[in-house]
């Protein structure tokens, strides 16, 4: 199981709506508003590297999207 932290800037005032699409992708277990340099961080739980660039590809296409920051966890 690969688990990764996926870390998005959104529009001004659009991180809410950003985050409910974040959430409705498969693979995004769980996601959060946060303060800080990014507005939201998405859990993301895959079986391969080829699901996680996919899952990423995803988030990067909601609209309102910026930027992301994806970090892999290593256990």
């Amino acid at each position: 199981m690969i688990s990764a932290f996926v870390m998005v800037n959104s529009v001004p005032d659009q991180s809410e709506w950003v985050l409910d699409r974040i959430g409705e992708i498969q693979g995004v277990e769980e996601s959060y508003r946060i303060w800080g340099v990014y507005d939201i961080i998405a859990v993301v739980k895959t079986e391969t590297i080829e699901e996680l660039k996919g899952i990423n590809l995803n988030i990067r296409k909601v609209k309102h999207v910026l930027a992301t920051l994806t970090l892999m966890v290593v256990k």
